[in-house]
């Protein structure tokens, strides 16, 4: 039967009249592994789509509502308790929804003097410290001064955040949340205007030398690194100038000799009318053209710092006054070594003017040199110059006389070196717009070197006896500055446990802390490390979440 049913297909399609067949091939059957594939590529979006639908039905649970502090600290009620959903505590215990279990302290209200509220300098009975302190003159004179030296962080006056108390439901809740505290502190404050400056070589005390005469370097004596004294020879000038001026001056002596012996001659026979009087006068006037002449070609050997006087040598005949002016100038134990009758008469010393270092040398042996060329340049490193480039707007609170501390940017962490500022520029740089200050430093101990760099603090205010509390315990709510007090009942069995808020002025900070003029005294105890979270309940108090209700239980 299936061989004539195939036989019949087969004469259909050989028939020219057959009709192809309407229906269609049926689709491939999927495998098992192209299904896989596509399990595989729509996982994750079937996982966000599953998590999604997870939020969805918690917050429908929990009618969309955050856990609360207490409940992330394990301080949630137990079965039958009432929470203070508003204040974190129980219910009775909560001081802020039942004011008798503990009134709030009397409210003192602003100090104009100070910008803060409940100002203890004004009433020292807000201070949280087992007795009311006694506020000596000193500390109101230092908050006085800090407050007029420059402008500080100011509160406004209709902040009222220090009627607030931040309550703690115990101490293990407290240090649960990783609430810290530290100790209010006196120590040194320095206020400072700090600039980027640098070290140079201090003008007053640094010579650029010359030759006073164009001539040929004869030796040269000292070399960059020598200490040299004032006097001191750097070199040796070979200068037919020098030899010219001393020709001059043995001349000018020999003619004022001969013009004296000449007076000396006819005074007595014009006394006797030897000879006219007139001859007498002619010789006369000559002599003190002579003298007149000594004197100006001792002055030319003068100028060149080749000290000489005449009157020395009126008894020396010309020679010996040769001799003796041959190598004037020269050290003595550098003529002892010379022949004055082999060696020129033209060497010129040049000297350093100040004692020092040499810190440059720009000749050597046998180079021409003329008197505008700088040969040595000579600086005393025991006193430098620290200028400091300070912005236009910080120049107002500097003054000469000011100590200025400098710290060289050289990795060494000694001591700052200490100066004063000895003069302020009275323009401004036409490309920083800073003022150029200038300081005077000692460098005794050569620790300085010209041009380097680093940072110099202008002090404006040293207070030895500053009040300090680390940085992350002053917090800003955007109307006033504030600290979490520590109630001076805190410790005691039993006792409420909360923190005051204590609006209160800062002032310098240094490092990690951070000084108060006013509002807290010393000894008292505020919150530090995660203090934020007594931040986060004040301004959940703050939003008025409704106080003392009982949350509804979580479904």
């Amino acid at each position: 039967m299936f061989g004539s049913t195939i036989a019949r297909g087969e004469a259909a399609q050989r028939s020219p009249t057959a009709q192809p067949a309407a229906v269609p091939p049926a689709p491939p059957a999927p495998s098992r592994r192209s299904v896989w594939r596509w399990l595989r590529t729509a996982a994750p979006s079937i996982g966000i789509v599953g998590a999604l639908a997870g939020i969805a039905v918690w917050g429908h649970v929990n009618d969309w509502t955050l856990p609360t502090i207490s409940w992330l600290t394990g301080n949630t009620a137990t079965e039958g308790d009432r929470w203070c959903n508003e204040h974190n505590v129980p219910e009775a215990a909560c001081i802020e929804c039942k004011p008798d279990l503990l009134p709030p302290a009397r409210d003192y209200g602003w100090c104009k003097e100070h910008g803060v509220a409940q100002c203890p300098f004004e009433h020292p009975d807000v201070a949280q410290l087992k007795a009311v302190p006694s506020i000596p003159s000193e500390a109101l004179e230092r908050a006085q001064h800090a407050l007029t030296l420059k402008p500080r962080p100011e509160n406004n006056s209709h902040c009222k955040l220090h009627r607030r108390r931040v309550q703690v439901a115990s101490t293990a809740a407290a240090e649960k949340a990783g609430l810290d505290i530290a100790v209010v502190q006196e120590r040194r404050i320095i206020e400072a205007v700090t600039a980027n400056g640098e070290v140079v070589y201090n003008q007053n005390r640094m010579a650029h030398l010359s030759s006073r005469v164009a001539g040929t370097v004869w030796r040269v004596e000292k070399q960059v690194g020598d200490r040299v004294r004032k006097g001191d020879v750097l070199a040796i000038i070979d200068a037919a100038d020098v030899g010219r001026a001393k020709s001059e001056f043995l001349q000018a002596i020999a003619q004022l000799r001969l013009e004296k012996a000449r007076v000396e001659r006819l005074r007595p026979l014009a006394g006797d009318g030897g000879v006219p009087g007139k001859f007498l006068s002619e010789a006369e006037t000559a002599y003190e053209q002579a003298r007149i002449r000594v004197e100006s070609t001792q002055q030319s050997l003068i100028n060149l710092e080749l000290v000489v006087r005449a009157e020395d040598h009126v008894d020396d005949d010309t020679d010996e006054i040769a001799r003796q002016i041959r190598l004037l100038g020269l050290p003595a134990e550098m003529a002892s070594d010379l022949d004055p009758n082999a060696t020129t008469s033209n060497l010129f010393p040049l000297r350093t003017s100040l004692d020092g270092v040499v810190i440059e040398r720009h000749i050597v042996e046998g180079e021409v040199v003329d008197t505008s060329q700088v040969l040595f340049h000579v600086a005393d490193p025991s006193r430098m110059w620290l200028t400091l480039n300070v912005r236009q707007d910080e120049i107002q609170y500097l003054s000469l006389g000011q100590t200025v501390l400098f710290t060289p940017s050289d990795g060494n962490d000694e001591a700052e070196l200490q100066g004063k500022i000895s003069w302020i520029s009275t323009s401004a740089d036409e490309q920083t717009r800073t003022v150029e200050v200038r300081v005077d430093l000692s460098n005794r101990d050569g620790r300085l070197r010209a041009n380097t760099f680093g940072t110099g603090r202008i002090v404006l205010r040293d207070e030895p006896k500053a009040m300090v509390v680390p940085s992350e315990a002053v917090h800003w709510d955007g109307t006033c500055n504030v600290v979490f007090v520590r109630d001076k009942d805190y410790l005691r069995p039993g006792a409420p446990k909360f923190f005051h808020v204590r609006s209160v002025r800062p002032g310098v900070k240094q490092g990690e802390a951070t000084e108060i003029i006013a509002g807290l005294l010393p000894g008292e105890v505020v919150a530090s490390k995660n203090s934020v979270v007594l931040e986060a309940q004040l301004l959940k108090s703050n939003l008025g979440a409704g106080c003392c209700e009982v949350p509804e239980p979580r479904r």
